[in-house]
């Protein structure tokens, strides 16, 4: 990690592939465009530019055991097995925390008495994973028929599950060395403690005497650029018939269990095999239209339009922007602009606040800049959406945006003597330390807050969060800072396959996951996991993605982050309370005490 006034120079490629933590959207950045250059660190002093950029090698990525292909297919597999569970079903109801859940059909009974299947006690209030918060309840080992071929890509032995990679470059390599000089472990590392996660969880979950068979298959055909723009559908559908047809997978899943591209999912599901991990950040409308088959880890985005609606509605609009930069903006009260990427479906979600915001809370009408998610085109979007926002008057710019997007857009308005709020929705990692110590210091330090639906950096990533305490369990040794080892993305697998039952099928994973109870609790470093309510927070409606809640943070550097020791955190107020639709105090934000 560069320290203050050390020129942090490095490569920013595609995010697809951020091994900051665990990865929140598997497709994000392009993997085929110039590299960037980041100069000045996190003093914010220096400025991120693109410079041209050579392609790499294809060939990168992790060491498998075994080779397997079909119909030449490149895939790798592992030997060891992986049981899993994914995320939420529609009408999840579920029950109180810690309670016994109903057993799904042929399944022992959660919560009851006896010993699971990695040997550890199992009764009320325990779940499948010690030190895991959100592991399904624990069920007593099971043995019976499992029905055999319940499923394509299931077997009386097997599970098979698809890790979709794209082929490295020089970007993908540039994004690793980004989040390493941030303080992130090196794809190396997390890969090593993804394998270590992969064969204790397959040990220790019930399978109904199955193992997950893993193939990682690096794509022939799809572009991350296109995808991540929520194009290059056709492509992205060769892909998923060789993950259909020549891998015969039961599920898929991107890098680390993280999330597949929206285009990819919506052609998976398709062809009918179940995505455990997808298209993050897609409005629920998305998921529902391909029931049962695509489930996320990753807030949908129509609830964030919800909370993003409320939070300012209850707690910004009306009152001054007393913490924009700016004296002349810091008097006026608050006109809001939004940066938002240019795909339909992100484009709905911000539709979403601005109508229930103007609707229910009287919120103005604000600007908005739609930018292309391709990093080649970051700085000239960031500096026009500068631009236009200046032009406005907005005095608080909501950042519905990547963080590699806020680095440009806070260094491009101290470039242009613009200094407003800007107001965090806590989307695509944009609320942690690590990012937000490369943000222009001079626009974030006593301007920066908002949601975050992450907890603190420490909790997430490295030897003292849950996958970290969860690491030194199985292997007596500390985790190396900055690692997960898409641990969320493996805990969702996992509990979907648990809670399915012996008659292993996408239906049956939508109804088990009505049995899981919310998970998290007590420090929710996750996110509050439930799958019971609707978007817009209507008990008992469903939906198909994890995280239902968020707190609320402010950046300052008067503080050491506790994750790397480097000036600049994110504080939480309240205390880290969290809060859900409907939640959110009416009262000013409680943050810059003393300003």
């Amino acid at each position: 990690m560069s320290s203050e006034g050390r020129p942090l120079v490095t490569k920013i490629g595609p995010l697809g592939v951020v091994a900051a933590t665990w990865v929140v959207i598997a497709v994000l950045f392009p993997t085929t465009e110039p590299e960037a250059v980041v100069a000045g660190g996190p003093g914010g002093t220096g400025t991120l530019e693109l410079a041209d950029g050579a392609a790499g090698p294809s060939t990168g990525g992790r060491t498998a055991t075994s080779a397997a292909s079909g119909g030449g297919a490149t895939a790798t597999t592992g030997d060891v097995g992986v049981e899993g569970a994914g995320a939420g079903a529609v009408d999840a109801g579920g029950a109180p925390e810690g309670a016994p859940a109903p057993a799904a059909a042929g399944a022992p009974a959660a919560g009851a008495s006896g010993t699971t299947v990695g040997g550890l006690p199992c009764e009320p209030g325990v779940r499948q994973i010690p030190v895991s918060t959100y592991a399904v309840p624990c069920v007593p080992a099971w043995s019976g028929d499992n029905g055999g071929a319940t499923a394509r890509g299931v077997t009386a032995e097997e599970i098979v599950i698809v890790e979709r990679v794209f082929p490295e470059t020089a970007n993908s390599q540039a994004v690793g060395a980004v989040t390493e000089q941030a303080g992130a472990a090196s794809d190396e590392e997390q890969d090593a403690v993804f394998e270590v996660f992969k064969q204790y969880l397959n040990d220790h979950y019930e399978l109904y005497g199955r193992t997950v068979r893993w193939i990682r298959y690096e794509s022939r055909f799809g572009s991350s650029t296109d995808e991540a723009q929520s194009k290059g559908r056709e492509a992205a559908c060769l892909d998923a018939g060789v993950v259909a047809d020549e891998l015969g997978a039961f599920a898929v899943v991107g890098t680390r269990a993280a999330p597949v591209s929206g285009p990819f999912a919506e052609c998976a599901a398709q062809r009918g095999v179940a995505v455990l991990n997808g298209a993050a950040y897609f409005p629920e409308r998305f998921y529902a239209a391909l029931h049962p088959y695509v489930w996320a880890f990753t807030m949908e985005c129509e609830r964030i339009s919800y909370q993003v609606a409320e939070y300012i509605g209850k707690r910004l609009v009306g009152k001054p922007a007393k913490w924009a930069g700016d004296p002349l903006l810091a008097a006026k009260d608050r006109t809001f602009a939004t940066y938002v990427p240019n795909n339909d479906e992100y484009q709905h979600c911000v539709d979403i606040t601005e109508r229930v915001g103007q609707e229910q809370y009287g919120i103005p009408p604000s600007s908005r800049y739609n930018y292309t998610l391709d990093v080649s085109r970051f700085p000239d979007e960031a500096a026009r959406g500068v631009v236009q926002f200046k032009a406005d008057g907005a005095t608080t710019v909501v950042m519905a945006c990547d963080p590699i997007s806020a680095i440009f857009l806070t260094q491009s308005a101290s470039s242009q003597a613009y200094h407003p709020e800007w107001f965090l929705i806590g989307t695509a990692l944009q609320d942690t330390d690590l990012f937000g110590q490369l943000y222009d210091q001079d626009q974030a330090d006593g301007h920066m807050f908002g949601m975050s639906q992450l907890g603190a950096t420490s909790k997430i990533v490295g030897p003292d969060s849950e996958p970290g305490r969860l690491y030194e369990l199985i292997t007596g040794q500390r985790m190396v800072e900055g690692a997960s080892g898409g641990y969320s993305g493996l805990i969702l697998t996992y509990n979907f396959l648990q809670a399915a039952g012996p008659a292993l099928s996408a239906e049956a994973i939508a109804a088990g996951a009505r049995t899981i109870p919310p998970g998290g609790a007590p420090d929710f470093s996750l996110g509050y996991w439930s799958f019971a309510d609707g978007p817009d927070g209507t008990p008992g409606a469903g939906d198909h993605t994890a995280v239902d809640d968020s707190r609320e943070i402010y950046w300052t550097r008067s503080k050491v982050s506790p994750e790397n020791g480097t000036p600049g955190t994110f504080v939480e107020t309240y205390g880290g309370q969290r809060f859900r639709n409907g939640e959110w105090p009416a009262e000013d934000p409680p943050i810059y005490p003393g300003a």
